[in-house]
């Protein structure tokens, strides 16, 4: 499983596996596997890729990380 699609307050977010250098310009020179979260094509954040993570123990983390984080303005998309 390497994509995952979240639906939480009317939104739609995508999550996919990417390596931390694709995710982010300024990641360190070790790449590793993370979940980028996306909506529209934007990312939202990311967070550590385990190994043998459920689609639904994935889906869980995202709505915990959405639910944390819904006082931040939409401006602040793409700000981890």
């Amino acid at each position: 499983m390497d994509r995952v699609t979240v639906r939480h307050g009317g939104r739609t977010f995508e999550a996919k596996i990417a390596r931390s250098d694709d995710a982010s310009p300024t990641a360190d020179a070790t790449p590793a596997p993370v979940w980028q979260v996306t909506e529209g094509g934007h990312t939202v954040t990311t967070f550590p890729a385990g190994d043998s993570e459920s689609a639904d123990a994935i889906r869980e983390k995202i709505v915990e990380w959405l639910r944390a984080n819904e006082d931040r303005p939409e401006t602040d998309v793409g700000r981890q």
